[in-house]
């Protein structure tokens, strides 16, 4: 009973302590803000803002998985890539802990295509290319923002990790075949290895293999690279309905720090901390509050519903059901192969 009880409550904890960090960020960030003026800030977005703000998302959403694609090897479509991309969006805005990561790659999973371990590998790469970006983005734009030196050695150590997590990756695709032959040559002294450990990483450093062939790395970065431009134009449209002539940079630094708050742990979705990051670099710009958070919204709000909306079509043209996937997240297990 004692074990029953334990394990309910870390379910219980692990639901719970995301979802008491996002309610305290929106918490922080209501209670600075005047309600009825946050209302009215909504209410001055038009439709024509928004179109012009739907197209440039799903420009920006097409640059994204076409460098996924490319990392990917081009194993898959990129129709294939597109609606996976958009599912494990969707677990995450769903379900916290983010998870979609994982979905992503065991949604992969295919004997005739990339394993669930190249899928996920080329899936962290991605995601250390985005936390590049971001630091770099946010250190060119801080020096504008801030003159103190706290907050810019915190940006400086972000961006080194990222500079040296980028370098790792290529270090490790670049010899992966020394790296295989050595785990080789240690399989031959322990079983472990040898049945577990060498078949793994072989699929894991498959995965990486993109990365040692510069055109195609250029292609990926590049890629995001541009996703990130589109996305800057896209607050930027929103922003100016909201404030005149905003400078183009502040969507630079504000959409940077933002992207670094959601990823700290919080309920689905990252709300609330994103949220909150975006006020707190619009405070540092001395733009309201009020007006920093209606941006906010605005551009949290159509990313989850577009997003959501193209991971149930992924999620329907694969046959799966949503709560079946979140489930193989938790436990890292592929979908069972049906036998012909």
């Amino acid at each position: 009973m004692s074990s029953q009880k334990s394990t309910m409550l870390k379910k219980i904890s692990r639901w719970l302590i995301p979802l008491l960090i996002s309610i305290l960020a929106f918490w922080l960030v209501f209670r600075t803000i005047d309600l009825s003026k946050f209302v009215s800030n909504l209410k001055r977005v038009g439709f024509e803002a928004l179109l012009y703000a739907t197209l440039l998302h799903f420009l920006s959403l097409f640059f994204r998985v076409f460098s996924w694609y490319i990392l990917l090897g081009r194993k898959v479509s990129f129709k294939d890539a597109f609606f996976t991309m958009n599912a494990g969006y969707l677990l995450n805005n769903v379900f916290p802990f983010r998870l979609g990561e994982v979905g992503r790659a065991l949604l992969l999973d295919n004997p005739e295509g990339p394993s669930a371990l190249e899928a996920f590998s080329s899936v962290i790469v991605e995601r250390v290319f985005d936390v590049f970006l971001a630091a770099v983005f946010v250190l060119i734009m801080l020096p504008r923002v801030l003159a103190g030196d706290t907050q810019q050695t915190v940006i400086y150590i972000a961006f080194s990790v990222a500079v040296l997590g980028t370098l790792a990756l290529y270090l490790i695709a670049r010899f992966r075949k020394q790296i295989l032959a050595w785990l080789t040559r240690w399989g031959e002294k322990a079983t472990f290895i040898d049945r577990w450990v060498k078949p793994k990483s072989a699929q894991i450093l498959e995965g990486l293999s993109v990365l040692s062939n510069p055109g195609l790395f250029l292609m990926a970065f590049g890629s995001l690279f541009i996703s990130w431009m589109l996305a800057f134009v896209q607050n930027f449209v929103v922003f100016r309905a909201l404030y005149p002539n905003p400078p183009f940079w502040w969507m630079i630094f504000v959409l940077s720090i933002g992207t670094f708050g959601i990823a700290l742990p919080s309920g689905p979705a990252g709300l609330g901390v994103f949220e909150g990051a975006m006020v707190a670099g619009f405070t540092l710009l001395g733009v309201d509050a009020g007006l920093g958070f209606a941006h906010a919204i605005i551009i949290h709000a159509m990313s989850i519903v577009y997003n959501n909306i193209f991971g149930l079509i992924g999620l329907h043209l694969r046959g799966e059901a949503l709560v079946d996937l979140y489930q193989r997240a938790i436990r890292r297990s592929p979908k069972a192969q049906t036998q012909e």
